[in-house]
């Protein structure tokens, strides 16, 4: 089944885009489609800066097919980048690393946040940044320097940028920790961490510089309220850690201002059966860094509950924090620095001799008594059960049958993993934490990600025109969303015939500020893209070409007149007559007007802006230079690998 909600409404259009952008030889730069003009140069957009992005959008011809893959991708991404991560520099034991990288590629986050296709992005890079610079830091290079640069701007232009903002902050603080501690080659390595920060400024700057552009024209471009709802929105509940155990329950949670795709914690059993062994170990050997890490993975729980506790607000004396909302995608950085502080502590252990200590089985003991417990309290949930089929009683499910099902999904596993250890059957348990992980994804998925239409039927719906043709309906008459048969909003619509419409397309923060203008009254939205403000019977215009950056007519006026072109106004558009720049008398939003004289007259309108386009040649031309030597590399290292 296709994918659904804001990866359809937003992802899916914008990506459809910049591909037909790329494949008709248009720069994406200008999306004309969207709330009558938006830029895209920036990280607070899907913009072009973005190599992955621009990647599957120029290999694929971009439809739904390419989104699931491009899903996949960096879901898959997300478990390899971990897994390189801690084989690489934290855990010795092969099974333990992928056992891990799976509780946090299947995490509840993960799982919870399938429809924001920028926080899968965030979950696939991060571990990358964060082994680059540990690779960095114990073998300070150029090389590593660069490899450490690429590596932050893969993830810079390519995530919701609220994980942008917590990422460097800890990446800093981890750094001067890690100096601290530093005795020997300390200096070294501090001119090659400098010279990654350059060689990472130096390419991040031209997205930097036109993020700080494009804020400052956003209608929600300013601090958000620290005391608003809408800033305490979508945080994580105390209560709802009960998705650590039974994370089927996070689906029909309600708790007041967030939402079940918030509430998601889960980390596999394998993560609840070390966790108590593991802060026992630290507390009892006073290991500083593993201690380190614990109370980091603790400080961005406490964060994710949002306005329950002072710490969110705290945080809003960094530069950064007060722009963005969400508390709950901290929890992300709590299930990350849990499993690198797991990984740490039995970093020297092999997987069965963790997996064979009595506390384990112990804690899985008491794992399964909590679901018997949750089970008999919850039991009468399935009283007065509906006799309709099982799609039916899936989408009525309510709070308690979902305890109850988790409970008992959680109980079966539990005890095949207490027979197995018991009977020391390792292999065997191997595979049921790895199973406790995809049936605990496959049974959440449908209801946070995964809609009633098969992706073909998507595409028969929202039936995406190739190319940019010149559109005939007035602006008004372009609609930007329908209601199918079961009562399901499409929003952006539009975006896929290439039209432009005077309609509000989809409710969001991504909307460039009004301009004032004394002369407003004469922009009719119900008017053609391209107008003439005057009342003169005998003019005449006609559109030639239509593309995002680039509106050419024809115009014949037997007297002076005042032509319009119906996009926003931002810094790169210019309008030619007759090839000769023409000074923009208006700027309202929306409204491009300059003046027309009389007579036969060719005009183009342009959204040029060079700097743009060689920044972002410059940056991915580095980007996939870095990347294919990284791959050369790697190749020829298992080549040397096998021969030996």
């Amino acid at each position: 089944m296709a994918l659904k909600n804001d990866i359809i409404t937003l992802e899916y259009p914008i990506n459809h885009f910049i591909g037909q952008c790329i494949r008709n030889g248009e720069f994406p730069i200008w999306f004309n489609t969207w709330g009558m003009g938006f830029p895209l140069e920036s990280s607070l957009t899907w913009g072009i800066f973005s190599t992955p992005r621009l990647f599957f959008s120029a290999v694929f011809d971009y439809n739904i097919y390419a989104l699931h893959t491009e899903f996949i991708f960096y879901v898959i991404l997300a478990g390899w980048g971990m897994y390189y991560l801690l084989k690489n520099h934290i855990c010795k034991d092969e099974t333990l690393c992928l056992l891990l990288s799976l509780c946090y590629m299947l995490s509840g986050f993960m799982v919870g946040s399938t429809q924001w296709l920028l926080y899968i992005t965030a979950a696939a890079f991060i571990p990358l940044v964060t082994a680059s610079l540990l690779k960095l830091l114990y073998e300070p290079s150029f090389t590593n320097s660069l490899q450490f640069a690429v590596c932050y701007l893969l993830m810079f232009t390519s995530v919701y940028a609220a994980f942008n903002i917590i990422t460097t902050y800890s990446l800093i603080i981890y750094l001067l920790i890690w100096l601290w501690n530093r005795s020997h080659n300390r200096y070294t390595t501090i001119k090659y961490i400098l010279i990654a920060a350059a060689l990472t400024l130096l390419l991040c700057l031209p997205c930097l510089y036109y993020t700080i552009e494009v804020l400052n024209n956003l209608e929600r471009g300013s601090r958000l309220k620290a005391s608003s709802a809408f800033f305490n929105s979508n945080y994580l509940h105390p209560g709802a850690l009960s998705s650590m155990l039974l994370p089927f329950s996070s689906v029909k949670m309600g708790y007041s201002n967030t939402e079940g795709t918030m509430l998601n914690t889960y980390a596999g059993l394998l993560t609840l059966m070390l966790l108590p062994p593991a802060v026992w170990h630290t507390v009892k050997t006073k290991n500083r860094a593993t201690g380190l890490l614990l109370l980091f993975s603790l400080f961005f729980l406490i964060v994710s509950f949002g306005e329950i506790t002072p710490l969110r607000r705290i945080l809003n004396i960094l530069p950064g924090f007060s722009y963005f909302r969400n508390p709950a995608i901290f929890r992300f950085f709590f299930i990350f620095t849990l499993l690198i502080f797991l990984a740490k502590t039995y970093g020297s252990y092999k997987f069965k001799e963790i997996i064979e200590k009595k506390i384990c089985r112990l804690v899985l003991w008491i794992a399964g008594l909590l679901c018997l417990t949750a089970l008999l309290f919850h039991i009468s949930a399935f009283k007065g059960m509906p006799e309709t089929g099982s799609y039916d009683f899936v989408k009525s499910t309510t709070y308690n049958r979902t305890i109850v099902i988790s409970a008992m999904i959680q109980a079966v596993i539990i005890t095949s993993l207490l027979i197995s250890l018991h009977r020391r059957k390792w292999k065997f348990a191997r595979w049921l934490f790895a199973a406790d992980l995809v049936i605990n994804t496959l049974i959440c998925t449908p209801f946070f990600s995964v809609s009633s239409y098969t992706p073909s039927q998507v595409n028969n719906l929202l039936n995406p025109v190739k190319g940019f043709p010149i559109q005939a309906k007035a602006l008004s008459e372009v609609p930007t969303t329908f209601t199918d048969e079961k009562n399901n909003h499409w929003y952006n619509i539009n975006i896929f015939k290439k039209e432009v419409s005077s309609l509000q397309s989809y409710p969001g923060p991504l909307i460039l500020k009004n301009q004032e203008n004394q002369d407003s009254g004469y922009l009719h939205l119900s008017k053609q893209l391209v107008f003439l403000r005057g009342d003169s019977v005998n003019s005449k215009i006609n559109i030639t070409i239509q593309r995002p950056g680039h509106v050419r007519v024809e115009a014949i006026t037997d007297k002076s007149d005042t032509i319009v072109l119906l996009q926003n106004y931002y810094k790169g558009w210019k309008v030619l007559i007759n090839n000769n720049e023409s000074e923009i008398i208006q700027k309202q939003r929306p409204g491009i007007a300059a003046i027309l004289p009389a007579g036969k007259n060719t005009v183009d309108f342009c959204y040029e802006k060079k700097g743009v386009l060689l920044s972002a040649i410059f940056v991915h031309f580095v980007a996939v230079v870095v990347i294919a030597m990284l791959i050369v590399g790697r190749i020829r290292r298992s080549k040397s690998f096998s021969l030996s």
